[in-house]
């Protein structure tokens, strides 16, 4: 059965320790820890930071379902740059050494998966040209130390910008370690038919975000605010097995998380109970 996570990108303005009871008190069953030096500065991250997260995840009974190694600004202040697909060796060799400290957070919190994106594709780097540096990128990583797996989200405006293309990279990398990491809001924004791509991708995926979308505007809402059809959405996940967790990822309605996690909840909850009427 489908579980319910909210994204800690969300929940920034307070402290990882308070926002995993937050997320707790809400009632939800997992949380995606972030990437934030707010929250899990990359290059500060060790064991003496681990220890008080994992005593606070045993202390909520939550689970930490994935690490969300996406944030704009972890490299610089151009924003997701530099990405696995910069025009500059050193660019890209400081992303990868970002998804490698990822990965070791990830192992040390026991997270299973670290979602991150390609980036954007710059005019002077060819199509041809960002596939090959994001594969070499993607293998680098895969080739070292860890156990997580790499679950790449698409991005709107990203080189990789859907769920059938990063299946396509999934097969061509034929890695226990890669997986796709669907959004469903993404999906709704660059998608015709969202839910059948939700659908088609399903073996895939291991972990799904979501947030509403308004007249397929890259706007995150909360859900219930926008026209997304979550009671459909939840039966596809039912008719295709999926049971992992369903993240909401607001990050821009920190200022107001509690009604945001609330509001989630409520919205998702009624969303999977009519689901199951629907298959019923």
């Amino acid at each position: 059965m489908v579980k319910l996570a909210y994204n800690a990108n969300g929940l920034r303005t307070i402290s990882v320790e308070r926002a995993i009871e937050a997320v707790a008190d809400a009632g939800y069953e997992g949380i995606e820890l972030s990437l934030h030096p707010a929250h899990l500065d990359p290059f500060a991250f060790g064991p003496a930071e681990a220890a008080p997260i994992r005593k606070a995840l045993e202390r909520s009974g939550l689970t930490a379902c994935c690490l969300a190694a996406g944030a704009d600004n972890l490299l610089g202040e151009e924003r997701f740059e530099p990405s696995l697909i910069h025009p500059s060796a050193e660019g890209r060799a400081r992303r990868v050494d970002l998804v490698r400290r990822s990965v070791r957070i990830a192992d040390e919190l026991g997270i299973p998966y670290v979602n991150f994106a390609t980036g954007k594709r710059k005019a002077e780097v060819s199509e041809e040209q960002a596939r090959q540096w994001l594969e070499e990128g993607i293998q680098q990583v895969l080739d070292g130390p860890g156990s997580a797996v790499l679950a790449m989200e698409p991005e709107p405006e990203f080189f990789l910008e859907t769920n059938d293309g990063v299946a396509r990279l999934a097969d061509k990398l034929a890695s226990d370690r890669f997986a796709l990491a669907q959004d469903l809001g993404h999906c709704r924004v660059v998608e015709e038919d969202y839910l059948g791509s939700v659908e088609r991708n399903l073996p895939y995926t291991r972990i799904i975000q979501v947030e509403d979308i308004k007249g397929r505007v890259h706007h995150h809402e909360i859900p219930g605010d926008g026209d997304i059809d979550f009671a459909g959405f939840f039966s596809v996940l039912g008719r295709g097995g999926y049971d992992g967790f369903v993240s909401v990822e607001l990050y821009n309605h920190a200022d107001q998380y509690e009604h945001a996690l609330r509001r989630s909840r409520e919205v998702l909850t009624a969303a999977i109970a009519a689901a199951d009427g629907l298959r019923g």
